[in-house]
């Protein structure tokens, strides 16, 4: 599903005094459902007149949205409105001087975009996008995130799984092939950009059977490390590694978690089955399941500082 990054054709059209209604806003919600309209204009420094009229604005460009059979005028932050900010903080920060509008990955949860830094280089912007297109069940995917939050705003979510795939490439980026983290705000997430493709891009016939078994032992031999450092994917499948020229990239970390949860285990087995299954499949590769799992699970028990005969 390709979908337009509204907040870039907004962009030009906003002065500070929008961004600070804005961030007003986003501030505001942490405290109402819908905000009032009398706290954006304090927040903002101007008056009721001139917030509203601003307000109207940023309406009409999907930015935020206004309710008023609530007993007084309420406005929210949407995703295109946190868009906006997010990519204001990272041109002010030197990470991004542009963004194109064509997208170059979509996912379940995430729509990726190429960036150019203040240095001509591009890199790979990730805008996450729970509650969007995801539907509650399917944030289940992400569930420990935010199980013990009482704040329940999507855009919240996807803020808390941008900081933990950030995380998580920090500390996997120097000892195994995954995206090399540069920046992340709100709910964006700025790495490196990977030339290569999806292993799922790929036709059956597009691999040879020994190609095929070399690229399935290179993303073993990652995730082994991975899981020896004390991380499990999570979401393992032929959709999140990447094929560039010789080598593999492991992607998507957005729903690690750490050996020292218990239900890391039986998600460890599900990736490995997984990938496996996807490499029969495809590729006629054969590799049991038996075979491969001991060393992985002696892995998982080291990480944890157990013994594992």
């Amino acid at each position: 599903m390709v979908s337009r990054l509204l907040a870039l054709e907004a962009y030009p059209q906003l002065r500070d005094l929008d961004f600070r209604i804005l961030r007003g806003v986003e501030l505001n919600m942490r405290h109402h459902k819908w905000v009032p309209l009398e706290d954006i204009a304090r927040f903002a420094r101007v008056d009721v007149e001139t917030a509203s009229f601003r307000l109207g604005k940023l309406d009409d460009l999907s930015l935020v949205r206004r309710r008023s059979d609530i007993g007084y005028i309420g406005y929210q932050l949407t995703i295109h409105g946190y868009d906006a900010l997010a990519i204001r903080a990272l041109a002010k920060k030197g990470v991004v001087e542009a963004i194109s509008a064509t997208q170059i990955g979509v996912g379940k949860d995430a729509d990726v975009y190429v960036g150019i830094t203040p240095g001509g280089e591009q890199v790979a912007v990730k805008f996450n996008r729970i509650g969007g297109r995801t539907a509650s069940r399917r944030a289940g995917y992400h569930s420990h995130v935010f199980a013990d939050k009482h704040h329940t705003s999507w855009l919240y979510v996807s803020r808390l799984i941008a900081k933990k795939e950030y995380d998580a490439l920090v500390l996997l980026s120097p000892i195994a092939r995954v995206p090399k983290p540069i920046a992340w705000n709100r709910h964006v997430l700025v790495m490196e950009f990977i030339k290569g493709t999806e292993l799922a891009e790929l036709r059956d016939d597009d691999l040879m059977k020994e190609e095929a078994k070399n690229i399935l032992d290179r993303i073993l031999e990652e995730y082994l490390k991975i899981v020896r450092f004390g991380i499990v994917h999570s979401d393992l499948s032929e959709f999140n590694v990447v094929l560039t020229g010789d080598d593999i990239l492991i992607i998507d970390w957005a729903q690690h978690i750490t050996t020292a949860n218990p239900e890391s285990y039986g998600l460890l087995k599900r990736d490995l089955q997984v990938i496996l299954n996807a490499f029969r499949r495809r590729w006629r590769v054969e590799r049991r399941f038996e075979d491969v799992w001991p060393e992985f699970e002696k892995a998982w028990h080291e990480s944890r500082g157990e013994r594992h005969e």
